[in-house]
């Protein structure tokens, strides 16, 4: 993982997805739903902030875990 000039650790999405047990496109999409920062340095080189990554997955997993663990269906609205 690096750093960036605010000393905020910085990884990439499969770097972060092995890290908390999700695929790399739910970071992806993630990003592209507006709900994390990307830092892009090119096209093949976009990082993200490992703290922001980490409270929204765990916003993810508290709020599934509240639902009851199963996934929505389709069609359903939240």
């Amino acid at each position: 993982m690096l750093y960036d000039k605010k000393g905020r650790q910085i990884a990439t999405a499969d770097e972060m997805a092995e890290a908390i047990g999700v695929d790399p496109s739910n970071i992806r999409n993630w990003a592209r739903g507006g709900e994390l920062t990307q830092l892009v340095e090119s096209p093949r080189r976009v990082f993200y902030y490992v703290e922001e990554v980490q409270a929204l997955n765990q916003a993810k997993l508290d709020r599934r875990k509240k639902r009851g663990g199963a996934p929505r269906k389709k069609g359903t609205a939240a």
